[in-house]
C-alpha cells in the first residue's frame, strides 16, 4: 500500500495541528523521541490486542529523522504519518513538522498517535486486508434522508444515558435502513471504521494506560466531533471517530472485539448486533439535515469554482489514479480536488503531484481520469 502512496493516516490530529510548520533542531527531535520511547514503556500492548507489541518508530523533520534513538538522513520513502516497511521491517513514522510539543500532554498524545501507527504495522503483519475503497467512498450518495439517519445514529452512539447494548441495537436498526438505501457504500464505510477505527482504538487504549483523564477527554472530544456535524459529509474522516467509539461501546457492552486481523468481514459485521426497531424519521430531522446538505453542496461548489479559476485549462488524459492522500480529496460531481498529494500512472507528469490539483474524472468513475486541469 505504501509504495502507491496510499497514506492511510495522514490526518494530523486537530489537538496538535498547526497552520504553519514548526522549527526543530536535531537535538530537540532526539529528545522528543526519547520521551516517547519512555512513555511507550508504560503501554501494555498485549492488553490492547492479543499479540500486539511495540514496533520500531521514527520521528522525522525536514531532512532528518530519529530512528532507534539516532539521528540520520530522512529516507525519501517517508511521507505523512503511517506505517511502512523500512530496512525490511514494518515501522511507524510520524512527521513532526506540524506537531507542537509544549507539555506532557502533547507528548502523551503523540505517543498515542505512534501506537495508532504501530497498530497499522501490526494489522499489515497480521494479514489485514479490510482497507476502505477510498476513491469509491468519495462517490457516497449523500442526501437529506441519509444525512438525517447518520445524525440520528451518532446521537445514539454518544448518548450515555442508554445502556451500551441498547445503543448498539438502535444503531444496528439505523444501519440496516441505510444499507437498504445505499448498499455497498455502507460496507466501504465499515471497512474504514475497521482499518482506522481499530488503530485509533489501540491509540486511545494506550493513552488510557498513560493518562486516564486525558483518554476520557479525547473520547469525549471524538463524540463532540460527531455531534457537531463537523465531519458529517466526510465519510472517510468521520469513520475514524465512529469506528473507535463503536469499538469502545462494543467493549462496554461485553461483546468480544478481538478477532484474527486476517478476517475478511468488517468489525461492525463481526459484532453481529441484533437490530432494534427502526422508527421513521420525523419532518424536523429531515428538514435540518436538508439544510446541512444544501450548505455542504454550496461549499463544495464554491471550492470547485475557485479551483477552476486557478486552473482554467484542461488537457485530455487516459491516466488512472494510483496513489493519493484520502484525507485531502474532495469530489464534486465528476471533478476531483486534491490538496495534498495524488499520483497518476502518467509518464508525462512528474509524480507524485504535490499541492493543489484539479482532475476531471470519467463520468461516474472512481479512478479513471478524463482531463487534467492546469
Amino acid at each position: 500500500m505504501t509504495s502507491l502512496f496510499l497514506l492511510y493516516n495522514t490526518l494530523l490530529r486537530e489537538t496538535m495541528a498547526l497552520e504553519v510548520e514548526l522549527l526543530m533542531d536535531n537535538a530537540t527531535l532526539k529528545e522528543i523521541y526519547r520521551s516517547v520511547e519512555e512513555k511507550l514503556s508504560n503501554v501494555r500492548f498485549g492488553l490492547i490486542w492479543p499479540n500486539f507489541q511495540a514496533f520500531d518508530f521514527a520521528l522525522y523533520f525536514g531532512d532528518s529523522m530519529c530512528f532507534q534513538g539516532k539521528i540520520n538522513e530522512k529516507p525519501t520513502s517517508f511521507m505523512g504519518n503511517t506505517s511502512i516497511l523500512y530496512e525490511g521491517a514494518p515501522i511507524a513514522i510520524w512527521d513532526m513538522r506540524y506537531t507542537k510539543i509544549e507539555d506532557e500532554q502533547s507528548l502523551e498524545l503523540l505517543t498515542a498517535n505512534i501506537v495508532h501507527e504501530m497498530f497499522h504495522a501490526f494489522q499489515k503483519q497480521s494479514g489485514e486486508m479490510r482497507f476502505p475503497h477510498d476513491l469509491e467512498l468519495l462517490l457516497y450518495p449523500h442526501d437529506a434522508e441519509l444525512t438525517a439517519l447518520t445524525r440520528l445514529e451518532y446521537a445514539i452512539l454518544t448518548d450515555e444515558k442508554q445502556s451500551p447494548a441498547l445503543r448498539l441495537e438502535s444503531i444496528a436498526g439505523i444501519r440496516n435502513e441505510k444499507t437498504k438505501r445505499i448498499g455497498r457504500f455502507c460496507e466501504d464505510e465499515y471497512l474504514a471504521e475497521t482499518a482506522e477505527g481499530l488503530a485509533e482504538y489501540a491509540g486511545l487504549k494506550a493513552l488510557s494506560h498513560i493518562n486516564w483523564p486525558l483518554f476520557m477527554t479525547m473520547r469525549d472530544r471524538y463524540e463532540s466531533y460527531l455531534l457537531d456535524d463537523r465531519y458529517l459529509f466526510d465519510v472517510r474522516r468521520r469513520a475514524y471517530y465512529s469506528g473507535v467509539l463503536i469499538a469502545l461501546l462494543a467493549e462496554a457492552a461485553g461483546l468480544t472485539l478481538y478477532h484474527p486481523l486476517s478476517e475478511k468481514r468488517p468489525v461492525w459485521n463481526l459484532l453481529d448486533v441484533p437490530a432494534g426497531p427502526f422508527q421513521a424519521l420525523n419532518t424536523t430531522d429531515i428538514d435540518e439535515a436538508r439544510s446541512l446538505f444544501v450548505t455542504e453542496c454550496e461549499r463544495r461548489e464554491a471550492l470547485l469554482q475557485s479551483f477552476k479559476k486557478r486552473f482554467p485549462n484542461e488537457r485530455p488524459s487516459d491516466a488512472e489514479i494510483v496513489g493519493y492522500d484520502p484525507m485531502n480529496l474532495t469530489r464534486v460531481g465528476d471533478w476531483l480536488i486534491s490538496t495534498h498529494v495524488i499520483m497518476l500512472n502518467d509518464e508525462n507528469i512528474p509524480q507524485p503531484m504535490m499541492g493543489d490539483h484539479l482532475l476531471k474524472m470519467k463520468a461516474g468513475s472512481a479512478r479513471k481520469v478524463h482531463t487534467i486541469a492546469y
